[in-house]
């Protein structure tokens, strides 16, 4: 059965990278699956409270390329299917701006949870 999961989203990959077909969003539901820590600390920040919502993939990219198991757990991999690691730059592109508070390395080193190794 992985098998042949695995050859079918080769596949698909194949197919979109072919069609070229952009990536989609999943959903923060699909991210919630393997990143519960994650997802929770987020959905109490002010960010899942936006309008419209700042969501995982508002910061991290539409998840479509990089969901799969297997590729998320290669980072290497999950950043060349188009994962973005955010950095403080990034984060300054609202941070600091009209009635949001700047970006400091305090903040940025919680942006979210994330679980203990």
């Amino acid at each position: 059965m992985i098998l042949i999961r695995s050859v079918v989203a080769a596949f698909i990959a194949s197919a979109c990278a072919l069609s070229g077909a952009a990536p989609t969003r999943v959903g923060t539901a699909a991210c919630k699956m393997c990143h519960k820590v994650q997802f929770e600390s987020w959905n109490a920040s002010a960010h899942a409270k936006l309008k419209p919502v700042l969501d995982c993939e508002a910061c991290h990219g539409p998840g479509s390329e990089y969901k799969a198991v297997k590729v998320m757990k290669d980072p290497a991999a999950a950043k060349k299917a188009g994962l973005i690691m955010p950095d403080k730059a990034q984060c300054a592109t609202c941070h600091g701006k009209k009635k949001v508070s700047p970006m400091t390395d305090a903040m940025f080193a919680k942006v979210h949870a994330h679980k203990k190794a």
